[in-house]
């Protein structure tokens, strides 16, 4: 069987930004818009410097370059590793009460890996400084300025 060749006759232009108007879903009045998680930054205010405590730093996060919350620790949970201890305080019950937390599981994962990160982030800046020190003087060298009285 032959084909028909066509003539030079082309098909209407459609306008694409009318079909995508009219395939979106007209916005629900009640509807929540939905929102981008937003950017998260850690840091880490002081570094423990008593070997045997348990609380190894204490750190702030930064939250859409908006809010800021204080008051996490980073904590050596011996066999379980090193965990993020919220904000919080102890209730006339006893009973310890975060004053801040993530509502879901994904979101406390990513905010105690920012948070474990910057912990590390920190030793590691702190070694180095400390060798970088350590090499500035050598054995025989003494230090430039020395207290005599």
């Amino acid at each position: 069987m032959a084909t028909k060749k066509t003539t030079g006759a082309k098909a209407p232009k459609t306008n694409d930004k009318k079909i995508e108007q009219q395939n979106t879903p007209a916005p629900v009045e009640n509807e929540r818009p939905q929102y981008k998680v937003p950017f998260i930054s850690a840091k880490i205010d002081r570094l423990n410097d008593n070997p045997e405590s348990k609380i190894k730093a204490n750190a702030s996060v930064t939250i859409g370059n908006h809010f800021a919350q204080h008051g996490f620790k980073v904590y050596d949970g011996g066999e379980k590793g090193l965990q993020v201890l919220y904000p919080g305080h102890k209730g006339s019950d006893g009973k310890f009460y975060e004053d801040f937390h993530p509502v879901t599981k994904e979101a406390r994962e990513a905010l105690n890996g920012y948070i474990l990160d910057a912990y590390e982030q920190k030793l590691e800046q702190t070694q180095d400084e400390e060798q970088s020190e350590g090499e500035d003087l050598d054995e025989d060298e003494e230090p430039a300025f020395e207290q005599t009285m």
